[in-house]
């Protein structure tokens, strides 16, 4: 699925990728085998991510909040933007390939997603896999949905007025969620952001072979272990609410989906945006050229990770109607 015939990468994000290197030689980081202890990969992302997650805009008010879901507390991070109470509200949940990744990996990233929206973001720390295979990360996300809707009262929020997105594995879980509460018949939903979404095990598609070497980050057999740790058996792959690229998509909210140029999940987003605008959702696509998986966590070198939350954040306001 040929998205375009220039893969040629953006200068910032190739400095981008010299920083990395950099940050990597600091902090003497060895390289991790093929088949990584996930706790070990755990904790390299976290020294990785921790730059570009420094010099934060600031916000009005962050609080940290606990609600009691189907599999024990799922902890819950509010970024409120100076904006009246009760606030519009984002829930997010961040990428990591249902492995890895935190509320901090992505915490800057949230920040401007919070300022550039004027929604308060309720970023979601739902538990990982190995540990919490499928469908337990769903559950807690679904869990984390309704109980804004109900309870946003309380923390300040508009449940009115709810957007759901996410980036990579948690794009995947917004998708997944999202279908799970239309099928339920009561989805609060009212704009769904998808940022580079992993939506099915398909490892053979055109982006896969452009991209998949790892030359650009992300590996193809990065997102086989992925995948091997979130889902169970092929019982689990064939589930749509684990594998939405196989749903029904009929009945979403409007959607909004944001692939990366030399990503080997691009392909992902061209599919999706094809099914979904064949079951008649309002759907909106735009790809970010020369950039690779993640790079909305960049936004202290690269300007195109600027460019995407402020179109992401546009579509979200013009969603809930915010002006």
């Amino acid at each position: 699925m040929s998205e375009t015939a220039d893969y040629s990468i953006d200068p910032q994000m190739a400095k981008a990728m010299e920083r990395m290197v950099e940050i990597a030689e600091e902090g003497k980081f060895e390289p991790l085998p093929l088949d990584p202890d996930p706790v070990e990969a755990r904790v390299r992302m976290e020294a990785e991510r921790a730059w570009w997650n420094q010099k934060l805009p600031e916000m009005a008010e962050i609080r940290e909040e606990v609600f009691e879901g189907p599999n024990g507390p799922v902890p819950v991070r509010l970024l409120y933007p100076d904006v009246p109470r009760p606030a519009p509200v984002l829930v997010y949940f961040h990428g990591g390939g249902w492995v890895v990744g935190s509320l901090e990996t992505h915490h800057r990233a949230m920040r401007y997603l919070a300022l550039k929206s004027g929604c308060a973001v309720a970023a979601v720390d739902y538990r990982l896999a190995p540990e919490h295979k499928f469908p337990a990360p769903l559950e807690d996300c679904v869990a984390s949905i309704d109980h804004v809707h109900a309870n946003g009262a309380a923390w300040g929020l508009d449940p009115s007025k709810l957007a759901v997105g996410g980036d990579s594995a948690g794009a995947n879980l917004a998708l997944g969620a999202a279908l799970s509460l239309r099928d339920r018949g009561d989805s609060p939903i009212r704009s769904l952001t998808l940022f580079y979404g992993c939506f099915d095990r398909d490892f053979e598609d055109e982006s896969h072979t452009l991209f998949g070497d790892g030359s650009f980050g992300l590996s193809t057999d990065s997102m086989r272990w992925y995948w091997n740790h979130y889902l169970s058996d092929e019982t689990d792959a064939a589930n749509p609410y684990a594998c939405p690229m196989k749903a029904d998509l009929s009945g979403l909210p409007p959607t909004q989906l944001y692939p990366a140029g030399l990503d080997p999940l691009r392909d992902d987003s061209a599919r999706m945006k094809e099914l979904m605008e064949a079951a008649g959702v309002p759907v909106e696509y735009k790809l970010y050229p020369g950039v690779c998986h993640a790079f909305i966590n960049l936004t202290r070198m690269v300007d195109q990770a600027h460019e995407l939350i402020d179109d992401a954040t546009a579509a979200i306001r013009r969603n809930l109607a915010l002006g």
